[in-house]
């Protein structure tokens, strides 16, 4: 059975004690699915680098392997490690993130593979949320994609989350409900104009 870490809430802080830190960055290290709570809804992590894991996350969402996954990096500045580095994108993300929003950009040639898609392209995020943030930051970019089954609704709770996923992953961390509960927004700023190709709660500055 997948086990749970409890993400103590303080304020608009999380604690999570050294050793749960150990277990989740561990069980990333190898191949491990971990779902965790996001500004948006519970989220899907695992390491975009290693395909096989990348591989679990379509399996366990039964997810079309058309349909690309994004990645969470824990700064603004990061977005650019991966993504191309274009006027609009950088003043995009310097004014909305972080926030409940995707982007999409060309990738660079770090970007890893799996999470590029046919077109040269890479989804990615700086979530409005401490834990993701920190699991990118503890053990690099990891993969961002709602912790739900393909055409279910996204789990604003991590109970909503097991009742889907069970035992489909190894790892579960309970930050209470997400803020906002529904999914990010989409935007393509890979071309000359910015294209809205998922709205979501919250209105970007553009």
């Amino acid at each position: 059975m997948a086990d749970t870490i409890l993400a103590v809430c303080i304020g608009t802080k999380y604690v999570l004690d050294a050793s749960a830190i150990d277990r989740i960055r561990e069980c990333l290290a190898k191949g491990g699915l971990v779902v965790h709570p996001t500004d948006t809804v519970y989220g899907l992590a695992a390491d975009p680098f290693q395909p096989t894991a990348v591989e679990r996350v379509y399996a366990v969402k039964q997810r079309p392997r058309e349909s690309a996954l994004s990645m969470a990096v824990p700064e603004v500045e990061d977005v650019f490690r991966f993504g191309v580095r274009t006027p609009l994108a950088e003043n995009f993300c310097r004014k909305n993130l972080p926030g409940p929003y995707t982007v999409v950009l060309r990738a660079t040639p770090a970007a890893p593979p799996a999470l590029v898609n046919r077109q040269g392209l890479v989804g990615l995020r700086v979530p409005d949320h401490p834990i993701p943030r920190l699991l990118a930051k503890i053990f690099g970019p990891i993969t961002t994609t709602s912790a739900n089954r393909h055409g279910q609704p996204s789990p604003t709770s991590c109970d909503e989350a097991k009742a889907q996923l069970g035992d489909g992953v190894d790892l579960y961390i309970d930050g209470g409900p997400t803020l906002l509960g529904a999914e990010s927004s989409v935007i393509d700023l890979s071309g000359p104009k910015a294209k809205v190709l998922r709205p979501g709660t919250v209105r970007p500055r553009v």
